[in-house]
């Protein structure tokens, strides 16, 4: 867990302040370093089409967390990935009520370039959401980056992140009021149009007539 240490202190501290300019999808804009300056128009062709689909299946991510689990109230989230390149961590907060949802879109790009860079091959990294509900509570869940989507990280993983000094390996005290979840499964847009497929044969009446008399 040590690849989250800083990330997850991020979070729960309230240091992943937003910059303040307000950034267009053009300078989003983001591309897999080059394996050599020696790289033909087509290799950079086929590292600009990865990193669109990375972007694309990035963004899926990013919506179904959203969407499907992350639940009202304020969250608090930073995503990391740690390249061969360096490292790469952006921050955002946002507020769920019902189906109303307070975001600022730059910020959301940011967080979802980060998580593309995160699927890379070589590539690792992770969310990390502290949420302040409705009703007072207070809590850290985490999802990793793996198999080109979020995968839910235990609450012992989360507690163990952020009660161990992440350079000398000494035990901290748990800040007190903080609950550390179990995270929760991140559907994906495939698992969503099975079930919708399922849900309409279900529905859709049969047809009782000869195979000779249908369409």
């Amino acid at each position: 867990m040590s690849e989250y240490h800083d990330h997850v202190r991020q979070t729960l501290e309230g240091q992943n302040v937003e910059p303040s300019e307000d950034l267009g999808i053009d300078a989003m804009r983001w591309t897999p370093a080059p394996v050599s300056d020696a790289g033909t128009d087509d290799g950079t062709r086929s590292a600009a089409d990865t990193a669109h689909a990375l972007l694309d299946r990035a963004a899926d991510a990013y919506l179904s967390l959203l969407n499907a689990v992350l639940g009202d109230g304020t969250h608090h989230m930073v995503a990391n990935a740690s390249t061969p390149h360096g490292d790469l961590t952006e921050g955002q907060e946002l507020t769920v009520i019902g189906d109303a949802v307070v975001i600022n879109e730059a910020a959301s790009m940011r967080v979802c370039a980060v998580l593309a860079a995160a699927m890379v091959g070589c590539a690792t990294g992770a969310v990390v959401v502290r949420t302040f509900g409705p009703n007072g509570s207070e809590f850290v869940r985490g999802w990793k980056v793996r198999n080109f989507w979020l995968r839910p990280i235990t609450a012992e993983e989360i507690r163990q992140a952020y009660t161990v000094d992440p350079v000398t390996g000494a035990p901290l005290a748990p800040e007190p009021g903080v609950e550390f979840r179990q995270a929760e499964r991140v559907p994906r847009p495939e698992d969503q149009a099975e079930t919708t497929a399922r849900e309409a044969s279900r529905t859709a009446p049969r047809d009782n007539r000869p195979p000779n008399r249908r369409n």
